[in-house]
């Protein structure tokens, strides 16, 4: 095996090759049939009517995403489905500017391998099997990176005038990518450097705005004008930042806490290893190999600064309760490290390599199978609730919005402040009152004793890593 298969570079990529394929063939299969979050019914309920103001989906209104679900939904009814593969057909497509671009920076014989054991990581295998922009933004985001990298080496307008098509595709699929305009910034200086005129870079500079303004004007067009589409961005930026967004403002844990749950969990612990403590070991290992035995290699700067960018911007203005928003980290990162694995050859480098590609998607397809044929917590409480027979009202949080999408036909409500909850309440004086431990918890965190109160009912529980806030559900009954 040593002799034939590890140190033969052909037979290396066509095992590489044959794996990204079936890989591909099980996310197909285990598409994410469910929008189980808030934010999967916004862009499930978007599939059948485009409407910011509902919220379908959220602002900034995602139309790429949406356009490209609508073409899916065409052919697949269920619309929760339908983004899911898109996700996973555009991510496939990232494929070739992974390949491209490991060729590119020195790994001409291992590009194969090298992007398969990106392509395979665990946790964006699972988070590109959901119907959240994640996934599509992740594969355009590579292209883009492709092409601004081609842009460098071409100094063509038609070559920069595609790195600029990419990024106004990018950010009319997931707005919170913006820090990646850093390579356009580089690219742009390295431009100057070459022509050191104004001309070009104004000609530039509009070429990046029209096609931003492209997706800017349609979606304001469906709301009935920019006037009522920038109320709409003042009113989500200051809920984002100020109010639900979980970012570092609106965040009660200390700056070292956020920081350190960010890269130790978020990015390491679930991002990297999916919570698998083999996968972790095994990437220790490589990490190791690729620092210690690697020292000298180069890597463009635009590309790491821009990486650093996000990183920034993902620890200060992201929800750090969810770990989805670092997976361009977690692409580029491992793209980085596995680079400098294969930089020189060592013993049982390739061995390695190979056992990390098997565990990966070993454990991608556990995740993504139970994601699939497992009921998440929201939909096993609204199918709990449907069955009972007695007379209650059910007090929720985010999963209020899972509920309307399902059309529960009991009466619930969404309860975020204690008051509004006393009032609501008085009106169900003589039937049952539930609450799940979101609600719960929204109400201590307000000050509000609840001690004697509350009677624990039923946990229902799915997969936490797919979602972490709503993987697991706690229903109470209030007790007066």
């Amino acid at each position: 095996m040593k002799k034939y298969f590890l140190r033969n570079h052909r037979y290396m990529s066509y095992f590489s090759f044959i794996a990204l394929f079936l890989l591909f063939c099980a996310e197909i299969m285990y598409a994410s049939p469910y929008a189980a979050s808030w934010d999967q019914v916004d862009f499930a309920l978007a599939l059948e009517r485009y409407d910011l103001l509902a919220m379908q989906p959220h602002f900034p209104g995602y139309p790429y995403f949406i356009l490209g679900g609508m073409l899916v939904h065409a052919f697949i009814a269920n619309p929760a489905r339908a983004l899911s593969i898109l996700n996973i057909v555009l991510l496939c497509s990232a494929s070739v500017p992974i390949f491209l671009l490991a060729k590119k920076y020195g790994a001409k014989e291992a590009a194969w391998p090298i992007t398969v054991l990106v392509q395979s990581t665990s946790y964006v295998t699972l988070i590109g099997s959901q119907p959240m922009s994640e996934g599509a933004a992740l594969a355009v985001l590579w292209w883009y990176m492709w092409a601004v990298e081609r842009a460098y080496a071409r100094v063509t307008w038609s070559a920069h005038l595609l790195a600029l098509f990419f990024f106004g595709l990018l950010l009319g699929i997931r707005l919170s990518y913006a820090p990646f305009a850093v390579a356009l910034i580089f690219l742009w200086w390295a431009d100057w450097k070459m022509h050191q005129r104004v001309r070009r870079l104004f000609f530039l500079a509009a070429a990046a705005l029209l096609f931003q303004l492209i997706w800017v004007i349609a979606v304001a067009l469906t709301e009935g004008g920019l006037h009522s589409f920038l109320k709409l961005a003042l009113s989500f930026t200051n809920g984002h930042f100020q109010e639900w967004g979980g970012t570092v403002s609106n965040d009660h844990e200390a700056f070292w806490q956020r920081a350190s749950r960010f890269l130790f969990y978020n990015l390491i612990w679930a991002g990297v290893s999916s919570r698998t403590a083999m996968l972790l070991v095994f990437y220790l290992f490589a990490f190791i190999a690729a620092i210690c035995l690697q020292r000298r290699f180069s890597f463009p700067r635009w590309f790491l600064v821009s990486v650093a960018s996000y990183f920034v911007w993902a620890l200060f203005a992201q929800n750090i309760e969810k770990p989805r928003h670092i997976i361009p980290l977690i692409h580029f990162g491992l793209f980085y490290i596995w680079l400098r694995f294969f930089y020189k050859s060592f013993p049982y480098q390739r061995l390695l390599a190979l056992i990390v590609i098997i565990t990966q998607m070993m454990v991608g397809t556990l995740n993504i199978r139970e994601q699939a044929l497992r009921l998440p917590a929201s939909y096993q409480l609204a199918y709990d609730m449907e069955k009972k027979e007695e007379s209650f009202v059910l007090y929720t949080w985010e999963e209020a919005r899972v509920l309307e999408y399902l059309h529960a036909d009991f009466p619930y409500e969404q309860a975020l402040h204690f008051s509004f909850f006393l009032q609501h309440k008085a009106n169900y004086k003589h039937v049952k009152i539930y609450l799940t431990d979101h609600v719960v918890k929204g109400f201590e965190m307000q000050g509000i004793p609840l001690a004697g109160h509350l009677r624990k009912v039923k946990t229902y529980r799915s997969s936490t890593l797919a979602d972490p806030v709503y993987g697991n559900i706690t229903l109470y009954e209030w007790i007066d």
